[in-house]
């Protein structure tokens, strides 16, 4: 199950890492734009999907973020997008190698507190991901760009696991 999951998290942080140098050719007005019924900005929900990895591999470990991105600060770059993107991104490929299924993880917030099995919060952290990623494929989409292809079949075939035969 373990190489399934590490899978996930491989073709997460691939997706992370293509959607950012994608990015990284578009204006400071495209990054910008905003479509209702998504998140924000580009610039936003590459911020939030990254703040947000740190923060899951925070709360597995239990321990604080080696590097967190937050929202309320300023466009950190692409440079930086990409360190965090890498730093959480092999954090949860490891944590998904590790056996959570009985563990239980608690987080606790200004306004509220909770335990959930550690299981809960990996698979949150794909989802959440994936969720964002494709909000930001409409956005792209909006631009009248083509989007780049994140999805696992766009995996198989970078990593030569897709072949044609």
């Amino acid at each position: 199950m373990d190489q399934v999951l590490g899978y996930f998290f491989r073709q997460n942080l691939w997706a992370n890492l293509q959607l950012i140098d994608f990015c990284r050719g578009l204006s400071h007005e495209q990054l910008d734009f905003a479509v209702p019924g998504t998140m924000g900005s580009l610039r936003g929900i590459l911020v939030h999907i990254l703040g947000a990895e740190a923060r899951y591999v925070s709360v597995l470990r239990g321990s604080p973020p080696e590097r967190a991105l937050d929202e309320r600060t300023p466009w950190p770059g692409f440079d930086a997008l990409a360190e965090a993107a890498r730093s959480s991104g092999e954090a949860l490929i490891v944590l998904a190698s590790e056996d959570l299924a009985a563990r239980q993880v608690e987080r606790r917030l200004p306004d509220r507190a909770f335990r959930v099995p550690a299981m809960t919060v990996l698979v949150q952290a794909f989802q959440h991901g994936t969720d964002h990623r494709s909000q930001a494929q409409t956005i792209i989409t909006q631009l009248g760009l083509q989007p780049p292809a994140l999805d696992v079949w766009a995996y198989a075939r970078a990593v030569g696991d897709f072949v044609e035969l």
